[in-house]
């Protein structure tokens, strides 16, 4: 008789955990999914994530700031100074290295080196994690504008130097044949 209790005891112990359950998968049976099918859709990212770095190219000054600041060197620039215009080489981030600690952020006086909200660095060779982050080479079109405008103005008041010092010599030579002339009637 003791082990017919303890058969209807476990009959009974099954049924009321088998509800239990499912009354817990019945409160979520309704309720909307909340499943985001990636990389097709994403869930929303705070504004102070520590993503990708994204460089504003047209405000940066190449200070260096933000390489000084890198305390494990994974930024490299590299430009070449027109008067106040710059040439972009090359501004690598180095992902293998770098730790997403935003210090390089930070430094930079003209604002323009954030921290993204992209996270996505899969890849296949660890050689593509080196990132050039311009999204020009050389000189901005303005500024090549600019720097042609410049160069046509140089060229403009050198031409205009030169003509006045030919007709300065032209003016003497023609004022010592004048003396020549005058000294030889004479």
């Amino acid at each position: 008789m003791v082990s017919g209790t303890r058969y209807f005891q476990n009959v009974w112990d099954t049924l009321k955990t088998t509800l239990v359950g499912m009354s817990i998968t019945g409160k979520y049976l309704m309720r909307k999914p909340i499943t985001v099918q990636y990389p097709d859709e994403r869930m929303p990212i705070p504004d102070r994530y520590r993503g990708i770095h994204y460089l504003e190219q047209e405000k940066c000054i190449n200070c260096l700031a933000c390489a000084r600041a890198c305390p494990i060197d994974c930024i490299e620039m590299d430009a070449v100074r027109h008067g106040k215009e710059l040439e972009w080489v090359s501004f690598t981030l180095d992902y293998q290295k770098c730790m997403f600690c935003e210090l390089c952020v930070y430094p930079c006086p003209k604002d323009c080196i954030h921290m993204g909200t992209e996270f996505a660095l899969v890849v296949e060779d660890r050689s593509e994690l080196n990132h050039d982050l311009l999204s020009f080479k050389g000189m901005a079109v303005d500024a090549r504008i600019r720097m042609r405008e410049a160069e046509k103005k140089k060229a403009e008041k050198e031409a205009a130097k030169k003509a006045k010092a030919e007709a300065e010599a032209a003016a003497k030579a023609a004022e010592g044949e004048a003396d020549d002339a005058a000294g030889g009637d004479a």
